[in-house]
């Protein structure tokens, strides 16, 4: 089933590959959504915070501020979507904090609760705070690009744009646009990266 957006906020697409049509929703700028997956008559929502795996959750149980962000693309073009995962530990006032836990990519089909047989390293020149992640196609070939807001401290922001390369996803050291703090387009809308949902 061809990936397709609803509207601004919403993907359909067959997640796990069960032959049902699943929505992914909330797909706003800041990298917290969800799933729904659909078999049948049950209807089963997860977010991309269930993605984060009991020993990950046991190596930031001790570092306060730590959140994740999620978002999904077709990085590897294969049809299927791909979940980029980071767990990232916030800003000490104007200080960035170095301290990434998850940095990874984990290629469709995924399992219900975001599991993935095929994973892939997201390579990072830093590791601070991860404010928010989004996708693109700015050149259509079907490759979603990663679009990665980071912090760089005293109340900025830095984008970096990442792509599928070597397994992973290779994101770039040149910085695409800095923001300062209420400039920044975590909480904005924008295109989803793939085509529109046709009817039914």
């Amino acid at each position: 089933m061809a990936i397709c957006a609803f509207g601004r906020t919403t993907l359909r697409a067959d997640v796990d590959a069960d032959g049902h049509l699943d929505e992914i929703r909330d797909l706003n700028r800041g990298g917290v959504g969800s799933v729904t997956f659909q078999r049948d008559d049950h209807r089963t929502t997860v977010g991309t915070g269930a993605a984060l795996g009991f020993w990950q959750k046991l190596r930031g149980a001790p570092k306060e501020g730590m959140a994740t962000r999620g978002t999904f693309g077709d990085f590897d073009g294969d049809g299927y979507l791909d979940l980029a995962f980071f767990y990232s530990r916030r800003d000490s006032g104007d200080n960035p904090q170095e301290d990434m836990l998850v940095h990874e990519v984990r290629y469709g089909p995924l399992a219900r609760d975001l599991s993935s047989d095929r994973t892939g390293t997201i390579r990072m020149r830093q590791s601070t705070f991860v404010f928010g992640v989004w996708v693109t196609d700015t050149d259509h070939d079907g490759r979603s690009e990663l679009q990665v807001l980071q912090s760089a401290g005293d109340g900025m922001a830095v984008r970096h744009v990442g792509r599928q390369s070597g397994g992973g996803i290779s994101v770039s050291d040149e910085e695409a646009d800095t923001y300062a703090g209420p400039d920044w387009p975590g909480a904005e809308l924008g295109p989803l990266g793939f085509p529109a949902c046709t009817a039914r």
